[in-house]
């Protein structure tokens, strides 16, 4: 949509650019304590760049990113490789699919980063969507989305009513 949505610094990818990846890199902070390990699924690749900052926080993680879009994964992997002793997993699949692939209880933390245009596909809005990322979480684990949205803010409203019926707490 030409609207810039990555942005990646090889040469420190702790570096968040954007304020919706600064956001979601609190919430890999706060996820755990400093440098303990995490299973992380990064739904939605973009540029890893997110995965590159949980690399560089969390060097012990375990990642897998499921990015849809497999012309724009093998344009990262040529242009902006991952560091080769990133433990980073990717899978140029839907986000459903890569869901499904993944065991019960795996992931520490899901990060929905998915867009098609402007919006979430509405495939991945729907409740049956989120008992799939609850069933992959670890009992403790965290589930956080980027959801675009403007006023009257219907959409970022139904979303949370629909996390609301799915998980415990919000």
């Amino acid at each position: 949509d030409g609207a810039p949505q990555s942005h990646v610094d090889l040469g420190d990818p702790a570096f968040l650019s954007f304020a919706y990846q600064r956001r979601l890199g609190h919430i890999i902070d706060l996820a755990a304590p400093p440098l303990q390990p995490l299973n992380v699924l990064h739904l939605g690749g973009g540029a890893f760049t997110l995965a590159r900052y949980t690399a560089a926080t969390r060097p012990r993680a375990t990642q897998q990113i499921v990015e849809v879009d497999a012309a724009l994964v093998q344009l990262v992997r040529d242009r902006l490789p991952l560091d080769p002793q990133a433990r980073v997993r990717v899978r140029a699949v839907d986000a459903r699919e890569g869901l499904g692939k993944l065991p019960d209880g795996w992931a520490d933390l899901v990060i929905a980063d998915v867009f098609s245009g402007a919006r979430t596909p509405a495939h991945l809005t729907s409740a049956e969507f989120l008992t799939e990322v609850r069933r992959v979480l670890k009992p403790s684990g965290q589930y956080a989305a980027n959801l675009a949205d403007g006023p009257p803010l219907a959409h970022l409203r139904g979303q949370v009513a629909t996390a609301a019926a799915v998980f415990p707490e919000l």
